[in-house]
């Protein structure tokens, strides 16, 4: 299906979900993060570096698109338009995901720092990161050419880089978990009665 086609019917698709589902989709979107991080967590202690850093890196981008959604739940609280168009085209989109969930961690997983900024510097620079996030996710998938070289996955990714994003998915989990049980309604009903 051509990518405007499924990101017509993903915004129609998506707009026809009620508060209720679309908390049911973070908790979803939350699920599957934490599946891909385990499975990368696998692949990496069978040293297969590349599609563990791969496996990790979409774990963060998948749990970037719960930032997506809690805006468009909070506008549909206040009783305000969703444009849902824009919300399925940032819920596929790879830098989109990559910033909101650089957001995220900013506002549930760094410490505040008044004097020193130090939190809106790591914010800044997570940002203009974010498409070399997306280069280094491309160079764990594909085989490339490079100045006549021949580059493969498996030759790109080291050992360290896919144990550094298998931690730093290990955290953003962490402060997801935290957020969701924080604002939630479905994990607080289930908190209640446990």
């Amino acid at each position: 299906m051509p990518r405007h086609v499924q990101a017509d019917v993903g915004f129609r698709s998506m707009e026809k979900l009620n508060i209720e589902q679309l908390h049911q989709l973070r908790l979803s979107i939350f699920d599957n993060a934490g599946s891909l991080h385990k499975e990368a967590k696998l692949l990496y202690a069978n040293t297969m570096y590349a599609r563990a850093y791969l496996l990790a890196y979409f774990a963060c981008e998948e749990l970037g698109k719960i930032p997506i959604i809690i805006g468009a739940i909070g506008k549909l609280i206040q009783g305000e338009e969703v444009d849902w168009k824009k919300v399925a085209k940032r819920f596929r989109n790879h830098k989109e995901k990559v910033i909101s969930e650089n957001y995220h961690h900013y506002v549930f997983g760094i410490e505040l720092d008044l004097i020193n900024d130090s939190d809106l510097k790591w914010l800044n620079a997570q940002n203009k990161k974010s498409h070399s996030k997306v280069e280094n996710k491309n160079r764990s998938t594909y085989v490339d050419v490079l100045s006549g070289k021949i580059l493969l996955p498996q030759e790109q990714v080291s050992k360290e880089d896919a144990k550094k994003i298998i931690k730093i998915t290990f955290k953003n989990l962490s402060t997801h978990w935290e957020s969701e049980s924080l604002t939630n309604p479905i994990l607080g009903a289930a908190n209640k009665t446990n």
